[in-house]
């Protein structure tokens, strides 16, 4: 196992230069005195950069045992995740952008992570909350409504 994460750590570690790459000499990282648009990737690409390294670095050495990347239906749970966030990007503009996050937490919990309804409800309908509050109220961003709620 220890193998599959080195080679998830390089090839993350080779998209954290990609981004950080285009944010320095594609966007810009300072505009004027202010944050330009190459800011923020510039920032989460040294951040991924970091933790693939961290990644990297804990999994050295050779594992334990030889495992095989899928074992017997170790493919399910991956493909519902896949499923899932399809449904999700899909239903985006659809269900609006509130609703389709209650989904996706709902669905995840629920399907991939298999934990109990109250916990997903929960959990589904706590997000979002905090998602409402945060984009609708404190950042006053426009997210779609959907077609359900009259967007």
């Amino acid at each position: 196992m220890k193998s599959w994460q080195r080679v998830a750590g390089v090839i993350l570690l080779i998209a954290s230069a990609v981004v950080i790459y285009q944010s320095v000499y594609v966007l810009r990282i300072f505009d004027g005195r202010q944050p330009g648009s190459g800011f923020m990737p510039l920032g989460l690409g040294v951040l991924l950069a970091v933790l693939s390294l961290i990644l990297v670095l804990t999994n050295l050495g050779s594992d334990p045992a030889r495992r095989a990347f899928w074992e017997k239906s170790g493919w399910l749970r991956p493909s519902l995740a896949v499923i899932i966030f399809i449904a999700f990007a899909l239903g985006f503009e659809w269900l609006g952008a509130i609703a389709d996050v209650i989904l996706l937490v709902l669905a995840w919990l629920l399907i991939v992570e298999r934990k109990r309804v109250l916990v997903a409800v929960f959990a589904g309908g706590l997000t979002g909350v905090v998602v409402y509050l945060l984009f609708e109220v404190a950042l006053q961003a426009p997210f779609p409504r959907g077609a359900i709620f009259g967007g």
